[in-house]
């Protein structure tokens, strides 16, 4: 391994030695994704439709009315997409291990 060594002499208080060193500092990055869901709005399309389930022939007539009504809704859904950036422990190469 090689160091940069620079000398700075002054004749009245003596030499200093500084060093260098080029060193490789690497930091692991994790991005988590998210969407996040607001509050739906709902509008109706269209007309609601009714479906009688009585049958005037059954014999089996209960005293009583069933019908389904059945209405189609357009459901607006916000959400919002993104990503969040988390850092890890940094770790120096030094030429050994981390």
């Amino acid at each position: 391994m090689e160091y940069d060594v620079i000398k700075k002499c002054d004749t009245e208080v003596g030499c200093t030695e500084s060093c260098y060193r080029d060193i490789s500092v690497s930091v692991p990055i994790t991005i988590k994704p998210f969407g996040e869901v607001g509050n739906a709005k709902t509008e109706c399309v269209g007309n609601a439709v009714v479906i009688e389930k009585y049958d005037p022939c059954d014999k089996k007539h209960d005293n009583s009315c069933k019908f389904t009504i059945t209405q189609k809704l357009r459901i607006e859904v916000p959400v919002i997409f993104g990503a969040r950036a988390e850092a890890g422990d940094a770790c120096v190469d030094c030429d050994e291990e981390c």
